[in-house]
């Protein structure tokens, strides 16, 4: 049940991430190395989930 809890919340704290970095290049605020580089990281977890594995 608390493993659950954290799985969502931990999803939900990182959509807000992606919210902040997308409000702030909207804003054209500086963002740093470290948000730029979890950025790619996600950017290319979410890119291997999209690919169809061949049979």
């Amino acid at each position: 049940m608390l493993l659950r809890k954290y799985r969502e919340n931990k999803q939900a704290l990182k959509q807000i991430g992606r919210e902040a970095l997308a409000e702030s290049r909207r804003l054209g605020l500086t963002i740093s190395a470290k948000d730029r580089q979890n950025e790619a990281k996600d950017r290319a977890k979410h890119e291997r989930k999209d690919r169809v594995r061949a049979p």
